[in-house]
């Protein structure tokens, strides 16, 4: 299912977030999607959770991100190792701050992006 199908659902759903039974997949650029469009993955086993106005954002930074989080056969644990993140608005506070228009929004990331170098930095002793 394509990304901007999964944001039509949660329009026509009316809920705070639906359940998505299928991959979800990026085709080309992705349009706009408001921060707070929750859906919950459930593919082969594996749950997550993802914003996809968050998503979009990653996508403009990152569309590897954006197809490896979505792919459910790669642990968040694997998420962590190559990205350094476990979810997509940590990669957002850490690669795409920039591409952030809300100001409550991008405050909110900066204060994350300090708690994940700091977790980070722990981990290595720093």
């Amino acid at each position: 299912m394509k990304i901007e199908e999964a944001y039509r659902l949660f329009l026509l759903g009316e809920e705070r977030e639906i359940e998505i039974r299928e991959d979800l997949e990026v085709g080309g650029e992705m349009k706009e999607i408001p921060i707070g469009t929750r859906v919950l993955l459930n593919v082969r086993g594996r749950r997550r959770t993802v914003d996809l106005g968050f998503l979009y954002i990653a996508n403009k930074c990152s569309k590897e991100f954006v197809r490896d989080y979505l792919n459910m056969d790669l642990s968040l644990e694997e998420i962590h190792e190559k990205y350094g993140v476990y979810t997509e608005l940590e990669f957002v506070a850490l690669n795409c701050l920039d591409e952030v228009k809300d100001l409550d929004a991008k405050e909110a990331l900066g204060k994350l992006k300090a708690f994940i170098l700091t977790r980070e930095n722990r981990k290595h002793g720093l």
